[in-house]
């Protein structure tokens, strides 16, 4: 039995990260067991990434209970995903990694935020001592995509592995399949979600629906998520009230469970410019291509992966809100591109992005690690149930 202990946020916020690694916790590998410790930081999403002194005082207890589970549990194996290329959760990290890695045999960097080694070059000589004692000579790191930057290699990992995400199926019996042609009375429903910051491309997006609106395009346009700033939030309802967009333009505020995704089935395309520093593999598009949604998004980070252009979505570059616009009424003035978009993405998901998937590349990673087995082939163990009703599906809707 491989004992691992998972230093990391679980939800709330419900955001990406914490909820993947929740995911992690609850899938009860065989013969890996883990213990947690929690770094609840953050209950709010606009919380995360920004100093607070009281996320200070917290810092005691995680690092007294990482000594706990080392010194009375013997566990040998740590797994942290550290920051990305922010400096105010890059000194977090500092603070949890330093008096704690050395503790352990073995150190796992899950890169769920990208981007970190990027930073080192801009960093004065004194943080840059700091930062190689955190983070280089991880035992392994773990990236999303070969699109995304290369952390494990900059910072020197002895082993890396690329290993996607995967999610529960939040349409078992499959996507909707009102796949009407828009009209004036059936507008393309658009949806967005993420946390609204500007750099998830909020003000990108709504800058291409004023677009839409110029072109004669018939759309409605969801926006799920919840502000990072009361400022920004109130620059963006400007920003729509100055485009007259107030009537196509509705904010759903944070949603989980089923009213999260009957946000989903109600929309035709999903749309995500997004240029967010930390960005790696957005969990939300991942639910997007389980839900049957034709994708436009950017050329960011590990989006190209992700997103098949052409055949699951479209993409375009960063800050292209005529771009955005352009791949959106094309989706809306073709039904059949849309139909065959909504069944290429349903079919990538069952393919490659199950949640069985990804746990069980996830668990080949550990053993490999903690030197339980040899390092084999990428194939991913899937129980044969779940390899037998996914296979059914996709040649359903080959």
């Amino acid at each position: 039995m491989v004992k691992v202990l998972v230093v990391g946020q679980t939800p709330p916020p419900y955001l990406g990260q914490p909820i993947m690694l929740q995911r992690l916790l609850e899938s009860n590998m065989a013969d890996v067991e883990f213990l947690h410790v929690g770094t609840r930081l953050s209950t709010d999403s606009n919380e995360v990434g920004r100093f607070r002194v009281a996320k200070v005082l917290t810092l005691l207890p995680i690092i007294a209970r990482i000594w706990w589970a080392r010194l009375v549990h013997g566990v040998k194996v740590l797994y942290y995903p550290p920051a990305g290329p922010i400096r105010v959760t890059m000194f977090r990290d500092f603070a949890i990694l330093l008096p704690t890695r050395w503790l352990f045999s073995k150190t796992i960097f899950h890169f769920h935020a990208s981007g970190i080694s990027e930073i080192y070059e801009r960093l004065p000589a004194w943080q840059r001592w700091l930062f190689r004692c955190a983070y280089y000579h991880p035992a392994a790191g773990v990236r999303l995509s070969e699109t995304t930057p290369d952390d494990a290699r900059r910072l020197r990992a002895k082993c890396e592995y690329v290993i996607p995400y995967g999610i529960d199926d939040p349409c078992p019996a499959g996507p909707r399949t009102d796949l009407s042609p828009v009209t004036a009375e059936r507008p393309l429903r658009i949806l967005f979600v993420a946390m609204l910051r500007e750099s998830k491309g909020l003000l990108v997006l709504i800058e291409a629906a004023a677009h839409l609106a110029a072109r004669g395009v018939p759309f409605q346009f969801e926006v799920m998520g919840q502000f990072i700033t009361p400022e920004f939030g109130e620059r963006v309802q400007k920003r729509v009230e100055e485009l007259g967009l107030q009537e196509k333009v509705k904010f759903l505020g944070m949603l989980t469970g089923d009213e999260k995704f009957a946000a989903y089935a109600r929309a035709d395309v999903f749309s995500l410019p997004t240029f967010y520093e930390s960005e790696a593999f957005p969990v939300v598009l991942l639910e997007a291509l389980a839900n049957g949604l034709p994708i436009v998004s950017t050329r960011w980070r590990g989006i190209p992966s992700l997103v098949d252009d052409g055949e699951t979505g479209f993409l375009v570059e960063t800050h292209d809100p005529e771009a955005v616009a352009a791949r959106l009424s094309q989706l809306a003035g073709d039904t059949s591109l849309r139909v065959s978009m909504a069944r290429a993405a349903r079919r990538r998901f069952l393919e490659d992005y199950t949640l069985s998937t990804h746990i069980a590349r996830m668990r080949e990673m550990f053993l490999e690690v903690s030197g339980e087995t040899r390092r084999a082939s990428d194939e991913p163990q899937t129980c044969p149930q779940e390899v037998r009703e996914t296979e059914a599906e996709v040649e359903a809707l080959t």
